[in-house]
């Protein structure tokens, strides 16, 4: 198994694959293939859970303009290149920061690969986390134009409101809206230093400068914001979380072995620390954690290091989450902070400061290259603390060959109760076999079934034994030692130190980049081919239930197939009140308890319930890995498919996904209610809403399908023949935003079985029905935008006779040292460098 198949959630048995073939591929799939049908941009998303908004999910990512051209191509592995071309953008930018710095070329391009090749961003790249790394590729440049704005020049800050905003569009706001706090944070502590500085009025025009800017910002991205606070009512309640949800995906002490070799605590194939492998790895490779450490000591200009310094830490004690109480602190007072739950993606801040101060370590090395002294004493000091790494390494490998584990656990953390994931998010016991864990190294999963104490030593123990910590190591010492002892070549020693930092992170990402052929994702399936061969029960488009592990959404999606469960948490609560009751659903249950006198019928209760739900959702097929007894439908297809079996039933009382009944029966919008008339109405003569439209009357339509005639997702067709009044049922989500349109003239449409679309037919005859889509604010968004953008070009060509923004000094002086020509000519002759003064950007 590779990393790239990400067994790397150890509760879980997953499907094979990562987030991009989870949830990113599919959907950008899905909205290629829309744009190229239809020729715009769609704004409703028929892939699950019956219908959603696609303009609306925040984490769409449809205004991100480098993303179109993924759709353009059509392509697979365009999202993965377009990735790439991100990470090159990102190492431009942190050469550019760093040169802003007053850094060396060299030093610049160490910090760049630091930061590229940084184990954190990898992780989460091979992870297939792409819009998480698109917006951390936009770090660099957005420090770079915040320190334009320190420095009062106008038009490096008007360049960060655009940056801010395509970071938002990215399709991932955790990121921003960490970046963005800590901006803010900055341009506060700057604001109070100049205060105490009697300088209030820079103060406060520097702030109001920096409250224009995120709000110019919002204005650029109103086209997706504001249609992603009107769909806020709809969605699943509790969007906000509570503290004590977020318990995992954070820090712990067993991570700090990580620091001395992102491998420490097993690959993403046989990880057996906290939580997973691509969330908590604070690695930043041993040769650059040494840089660091070079900067830290030894950079002339302390300033500059303090402040990186102190976004490193403040980052990692942040994610930390609940343990050291910075994120908890924050959690409870910061607005939007409880809207993310993954603390530890503060690492992405520390990466990119680690990155700029392992650049800063190369140049301070460069500069002190003719002081042998200084060389002398970081040499020892290096030295001492390798020594006591070795020694306590020895001493965890010497534990390793004594040590015992402890006996298998039992419950929910032993073998038989490894948890699998639902759709809901919530994780329910499973039992099985050993075989199935993913952990495929014998010492990993000895520590993931041992106890806790157990995981250091063998952490220690993959240390001791790791071919990549000990040439880090040697290569360090080896470098430090020969440039104490020759006077000529502490400067070659330097860039060597750097060019071997470039190498150890690169032989790590060597190690992750592994893929799997992408046939095992794509492409003609016996279990497609078998849903294509079998006759649906209903004419036209219909849904089926799979289980994930056997057909994931993809390979559902590439092949035209309409999943009612996907793997995304994007949903409207009263669909999501539906679809809840098919949780259990494909999964062997226990049989109910003999001896409790109401359990058969609480069973068939239930039974008859999740029946009445899938017939209205337009369920035509379960796909499963073994024969369901319950529901008890006619089985039409079996097979084998990479090594496993599959069996496919078909439902026959599912429902068309439009059709005319004669009546409304009233119901209130309480769920229990709802689902209870569910499991006692026949669909075909009543759909439940508050009131009849048509109140009590005479002759009504009996149950009719009626034709589905288009495949636009935003303005589906649909024909019927009536001869008397009835209610057009659309098995798809209602929302607010939704019209109707029967023979061209305005109808109402109206909410039903709770979660659906209803429209009135009073007159006989032949009827067309359009059904149109209009995001809710994103008229109101897409004038905002361009009135935001009409702002900032004015302004953009304004400062062409302005010299800066706000009045007078910029808002700090810094110093920086800067090596002129004459000095490196000196500096090679052998003479003592003399320092320049210049000013700075960023402290």
């Amino acid at each position: 198994r590779h990393p790239s198949l990400d067994h790397a959630q150890r509760e879980d048995v997953r499907v094979l694959g990562n987030d991009l073939t989870y949830v990113f591929l599919p959907h950008h799939a899905q909205v290629a293939r829309h744009v190229a049908e239809i020729g715009r941009l769609p704004l409703w998303d028929t892939a699950g859970f019956a219908g959603r908004p696609m303009v609306g999910n925040p984490q769409g990512g449809l205004f991100y303009p480098p993303v179109w051209l993924v759709w353009w191509s059509r392509s697979p592995a365009a999202l993965g290149w377009l990735t790439v071309g991100h990470l090159i953008w990102a190492g431009l930018g942190v050469y550019v920061l760093l040169r802003s710095l007053s850094a060396g070329r060299f030093a610049s391009t160490v910090a760049a690969g630091s930061f590229q090749a940084s184990p954190y961003l990898l992780a989460h790249t091979f992870e297939g986390r792409y819009p998480h790394v698109w917006v951390t590729c936009w770090y660099p440049w957005a420090f770079w134009a915040f320190g334009q704005y320190r420095r009062g020049r106008p038009r490096g800050t008007l360049l960060l409101a655009p940056m801010l905003a395509l970071m938002f569009l990215c399709g991932h706001l955790q990121e921003w809206y960490y970046l963005v706090f800590a901006l803010s944070a900055w341009a506060v502590v700057d604001a109070f230093r100049a205060l105490r500085a009697r300088r209030g009025h820079a103060a406060l025009v520097a702030l109001a400068v920096w409250a224009g800017i995120l709000a110019l910002s919002l204005g650029l991205v109103a086209i997706e914001l504001m249609p992603d606070l009107a769909t806020q009512g709809w969605t699943l309640r509790g969007g906000r979380l509570t503290l004590s949800r977020v318990s995992r995906y954070q820090l712990h002490p067993l991570n700090l072995f990580q620091l001395l070799g992102p491998a420490a605590l097993g690959g993403p194939d046989s990880y057996f620390g906290p939580d997973n492998y691509w969330e908590t790895i604070p690695s930043i490779g041993l040769i650059p954690l040494v840089l660091v450490a070079v900067a830290v000591m030894r950079h002339p200009d302390r300033s500059v290091v303090r402040s990186w310094i102190a976004l490193v830490v403040i980052s990692v004690i942040f994610a930390a989450g609940r343990r050291l109480g910075l994120f908890t602190l924050l959690f409870e007072l910061v607005p939007g902070m409880n809207r993310f739950r993954v603390p530890s993606r503060s690492l992405f801040l520390a990466n990119l400061g680690a990155a700029v101060l392992a650049g800063l370590g190369v140049e301070a090395l460069e500069r002190f290259s003719d002081a042998r002294e200084d060389w002398r004493l970081l040499e020892r000091r290096v030295r001492r603390v390798a020594v006591v790494v070795v020694v306590g390494l020895v001493l965890g490998q010497s534990f390793a060959w004594g040590s015992k584990p402890r006996p298998l656990l039992s419950g929910p953390r032993s073998a038989a109760g490894v948890m699998s994931a639902t759709a809901s998010g919530i994780r329910r016991p499973k039992a099985v076999p050993a075989s199935r864990i993913p952990c495929v190294d014998r010492a990993a999963k000895i520590a993931e079934l041992t106890g806790g104490q157990f995981r250091g030593i063998l952490a220690a123990s993959r240390l001791f034994q790791s071919g990549m910590f000990w040439f880090a190591l040697t290569v360090t010492l080896a470098t430090l030692a020969f440039g104490r002892w020759s006077q000529g070549g502490r400067r070659v020693a330097a860039q060597a130190l750097g060019a071997f930092a470039l190498l150890e992170l690169g032989l790590h990402g060597l190690v992750l980049l592994k893929v799997a052929p992408a046939e095992q994702f794509l492409g003609a399936d016996p279990i497609s081919g078998a849903l294509a061969r079998v006759e649906p029960p209903v004419a036209g488009p219909f849904r089926i239930r799979a289980r994930d592990i056997l057909y994931h959404d993809l390979r559902a999606s590439w092949n035209g197939f309409e999943k009612v469960n996907i793997n995304d948490s994007f949903q409207i609560q009263h669909a999501a009140d539906l679809y809840k009751t098919l949780y259990p659903l494909l999964y062997v249950l226990p049989p109910s308890d003999p001896d409790e006198p109401m359990g058969e019928a609480i069973a068939r209760f239930r039974r008859d319930v999740r029946q009445g739900v899938l017939d209205r959702l337009g369920v035509a097929f379960l796909v499963s890995d073994h024969v369901e007894p319950e529901p008890a439908w006619p089985l039409v297809a079996s097979g084998t498919w990479q090594r496993s079996r599959f069996v496919i039933h078909r439902n026959p009382t599912a429902l068309p996904r439009a059709y005319v009944v004669p009546r409304a029966l009233a119901a209130d919008d309480d769920i229990s209610g709802v689902l209870s008339l569910f499991a006692r109405t026949d669909p075909r003569a009543a759909v439940l809403m508050e009131r009849d439209p048509f109140g009590p009357g005479a002759a009504r339509q009996p149950f009719t399908p009626a034709e589905w005639a288009s495949s636009d997702p935003d303005r589906p067709v649909i024909r019927v023949t009536t001869v008397a009044p009835g209610l057009l049922v659309v098995a798809d989500t209602w929302m607010p935003g939704w019209t109707a349109h029967v023979d061209g003239r305005p109808a109402p449409i109206f909410r039903g079985n709770h979660a659906q679309r209803v429209v009135p037919l009073p007159d006989p005859g032949r009827h067309e029905i359009v059904l149109r889509y209009h995001a809710p604010g994103l008229a109101r968004g897409m004038a905002l935008t361009g009135l935001s953008a009409v702002v900032w070009t004015a302004a953009w060509v304004a400062t062409r006779s302005k010299k800066r923004l706000h009045p007078g000094r910029p808002l700090r002086h810094h110093t920086h040292f800067r090596r002129s020509r004459s000095e490196s000519r000196a500096s090679r002759a052998g003479s003592t460098p003399v320092r320049h003064h210049v000013k700075g950007l960023l402290t």
